[in-house]
């Protein structure tokens, strides 16, 4: 049994605390959501909850955790570790061996675990999670289900009483979405326990069986999946859509002779890979939004790589409708997945200054970093240092940072990860402001109720053969 009272926490050097006056109860075999605005909480929660504070954040924590009568606070964190295990938003960042099976005994021999016990407990996690077969290959090289999938091997192999996962469908596709809501089931019913924080809520019905909310530190709502179908309820919390997004449709609207950047019979593939494209062609029309889906693995990131001329195709060309430039960097502003990658600077105003700086040839006015900041509702965290923000507010201040600077095609890639659902609206409405300025948009993403909002042609790209 999971159990907080009272439970408060304030970061080193805050003005406030991050939560307070927490109550919770998880019995095994139960998975909780945890749910709310970006910057609710919901990170430090799973920081209490994994041990990392007190034992690595050292900031000010009150009331009581425990786990079947024990508390993080009386044992080491390599103790409490045996007991929980944390997955991270990205995979990626938890891979510390080469191969896949490499990767979960390296996660049970940090535990301890090591000798023919941790070989059996080795091969019974990969045929858990259907990874035998691709036992010897890098983690690298892998799809992001299948590279979550690692990760939940690995963390499941010393059979923990709870698993906390953070974002968990932050960067999957619809399939690989459903293939982890049955993984996750199957886990379940093994007896462990689960916190899943998320944004993306339709994928969890049936799945959860208690939801918290929470609103800027504190419990806005607890109770089942059936409370946040309360009349205004998820709008007033800015939850995400309850109901699946159907599919977009093919060819929406493709606009096909108007001006844009016209992708003609490209063809490419990876050194030692099978070939992504081949005789591959498309129009991005100027002044319109076109949204890119398809499996993950299949070649999105990619082509945007093509068209910001970090890549260079086999074959085929990309034009710019009669503009020239030195480079296609010179046209294009490529917004990447993981916001981290492109966060430099001390504060939020001197990030979007130094994109301001560079365009314009000029040291920008503070005023004009501060009013892009405002578009994202970030003005209030201008002073703010950009890797003390929520991954949905580093989200908001990459994408507005990229629109700060000019270009005539603007690339996307999976903007709503991590946003809840006042800020998908935010999101969708400046992705559509930027395509009214005249620009080409490409919005790479898995998320369908972006795509509803503010697609104006769909782009998918086929299943491999």
């Amino acid at each position: 049994m999971l159990r907080l009272e009272n439970v408060g926490y304030r970061h080193a050097h805050a003005d406030r605390p991050a939560l307070a006056e927490l109550h919770l109860e998880l019995a095994p075999g139960r998975i909780l959501l945890l749910t709310g605005a970006s910057g609710s909480g919901k990170s430090t929660l799973l920081s209490i909850l994994s041990g990392l504070v007190p034992h690595y954040f050292k900031g000010d924590l009150s009331g009581q955790v425990r786990l079947d009568g024990e508390e993080p606070s009386q044992m080491s964190l390599a103790d409490w570790g045996l007991r929980v295990g944390l997955m991270l938003q990205n995979p990626e960042a938890q891979f510390l061996a080469a191969s896949v099976a490499e990767e979960v005994a390296l996660t049970l021999r940090c535990r301890g675990i090591t000798g023919p016990r941790a070989s059996g407990l080795v091969e019974e996690a990969l045929d858990r999670f259907g990874l035998a077969a691709i036992r010897d290959r890098s983690v690298f090289q892998l799809s992001e289900g299948q590279k979550q999938k690692v990760v939940l091997a690995g963390l499941t192999a010393w059979r923990p009483k709870l698993l906390l996962l953070d974002e968990p469908t932050a960067n999957l596709d619809p399939d690989s979405i459903a293939d982890l809501g049955a993984t996750l089931a199957a886990l379940k019913t093994s007896g462990l326990s689960l916190v899943i924080a998320d944004h993306r809520l339709s994928w969890l019905s049936g799945l959860v069986d208690q939801v918290l909310v929470l609103e800027e530190g504190r419990v806005a709502l607890s109770g089942d999946w059936g409370s946040l179908r309360a009349e205004g309820r998820r709008e007033r919390l800015h939850l995400r859509s309850l109901e699946p997004s159907p599919p977009l449709e093919a060819g929406l609207d493709e606009r096909a002779t108007e001006p844009g950047v016209a992708l003609d019979r490209l063809s490419f593939a990876w050194p030692g890979q099978e070939t992504l494209f081949h005789d591959f062609s498309a129009r991005l029309p100027y002044g319109r939004v076109t949204v890119l889906t398809g499996p993950s693995g299949r070649g999105k990131t990619t082509l945007a790589r093509l068209l910001a001329g970090l890549e260079k195709p086999a074959d085929g060309q990309i034009r710019w409708d009669g503009e020239t430039a030195a480079s296609a960097g010179e046209l294009c502003q490529v917004v990447l997945q993981n916001a981290d990658h492109q966060l430099y600077m001390p504060s939020l105003r001197a990030e979007v200054g130094l994109t301001l700086a560079i365009s314009h040839g000029r040291r920008p006015v503070d005023a004009e970093a501060v009013a892009v900041l405002a578009e994202f509702g970030l003005s209030g965290l201008a002073e703010r240092h950009p890797q003390s923000l929520s991954g949905g507010e580093k989200q908001r201040l990459v994408v507005a940072a990229g629109l700060a600077a000019p270009a005539r095609l603007l690339i996307l890639d999976e903007p709503t990860s991590g946003l809840d659902g006042h800020s998908l609206l935010l999101m969708a409405g400046e992705i559509k402001k930027a395509a009214q300025r005249g620009l080409a948009v490409l919005v790479i993403t898995h998320d369908l109720e972006l795509g509803r909002l503010c697609a104006d042609a769909h782009l998918r790209l086929p299943d491999p053969a």
